[in-house]
């Protein structure tokens, strides 16, 4: 496949004869429409239940698409997963092969995973915008069967304008049609943009690009946080949305379940009182910089964490654990 082929527009009728399709079924007039028609016992015969999901957050047939600021670990978090499921497949088209390597070796050593069952398509040149290109990757899906193909990234993988919906859409019905004609989880990476003057608000503001991105899905994760601690948030076209934390882990490269955060402004009062026996009686300062509150809150929580109060040097008011006098 050639990298700088010319992109084009993609069109019905090379996505035509998709694989996995319904028989057509004949119009009620009994005149052939050469639609698909789906009645109500059709639909009755699927699952009640919400479509399931792959992973956490991947539906495991449909489009996900997970994006995040640079360098927040998103490739460890898909090549992670990828690495658990049998005859995953991987786009990648930036970063060294050997760079590629020493990742999944880490991760796969701390997964216990002794022989992963996994294949990679690294710097093909595959665009989402080339039929011939688009061709090969439908073609390899078909053969191999991946139940989790994982392109990464997604501005890599065309060469339309990423801000342009009648350019993007088109894109994410390549990836979409992939999912559903071979029945199978796709995900693909996406970058988040830098927090501006107008994107202040709801994190799903900051995702880049037009919105057929976003909406061309079934499914939007957004891998974001500070340091090693990160959260995983998630919207779903069928299921409810997620909200979770991970620490990585930078000695296997791999993210694992973390606590959440605690709230700005709050004090755990079982910390609170284990401080205040620690240090055998404390002020509404000690507190403050302790646990980087105001001090109203300080004065709050002391007040009711259940601690004797007295008055130290200068009319302080002081706190002490109810054991001691």
């Amino acid at each position: 496949m050639n990298g700088h082929a010319r992109p084009v527009p993609v069109e019905p009728d090379w996505l035509a004869g998709r694989e996995g399709r319904p028989k057509t079924i004949a119009a009620p007039d009994s005149l052939s429409s050469g639609l698909t028609i789906l009645r109500w016992p059709d639909i009755l015969a699927g699952p009640a239940e919400p479509p399931p999901q792959i992973a956490l957050g991947i539906p495991k047939v449909g489009l996900t698409v997970l994006a995040g600021p640079p360098k927040i670990g998103k490739t460890l978090y898909a090549s992670q997963i990828g690495l658990t499921i049998p005859r995953a497949s991987f786009v990648i088209e930036e970063g060294s092969l050997a760079g590629i390597g020493f990742r999944l070796r880490r991760q796969a050593e701390a997964l216990g995973v002794d022989l992963p069952d996994l294949e990679v398509l690294h710097r093909q040149g595959i665009r989402l915008d080339n039929r011939a290109s688009v061709s090969a990757l439908r073609a390899y899906v078909k053969a191999r069967r991946p139940p989790l193909l994982t392109l990464d990234p997604l501005n890599r993988l065309h060469g339309a304008d990423e801000n342009r919906p009648t350019q993007m859409t088109p894109v994410m019905d390549v990836l979409a049609g992939i999912a559903y004609d071979f029945e199978c989880a796709v995900l693909c990476v996406h970058h988040l943009a830098k927090p501006s003057q107008e994107r202040r608000g709801d994190v799903w503001d900051r995702f880049r690009g037009a919105s057929s991105i976003r909406s061309g899905t079934d499914a939007n994760l957004i891998l974001d946080g500070t340091n090693d601690r990160v959260r995983l948030v998630g919207e779903f076209r069928d299921s409810e949305p997620l909200s979770t934390y991970f620490e990585l882990d930078r000695e296997a490269l791999i993210f694992r379940a973390a606590n959440p955060p605690r709230a700005t402004g709050k004090i755990d009062p079982e910390e609170l009182v284990a401080f205040a026996q620690d240090r055998g009686k404390v002020s509404a300062r000690d507190v403050m910089d302790q646990f980087h509150v105001s001090k109203p809150t300080a004065l709050t929580a002391l007040e009711g964490a259940g601690l004797d109060r007295g008055e130290g040097a200068r009319g302080q008011r002081i706190y002490f654990p109810a054991t001691v006098k």
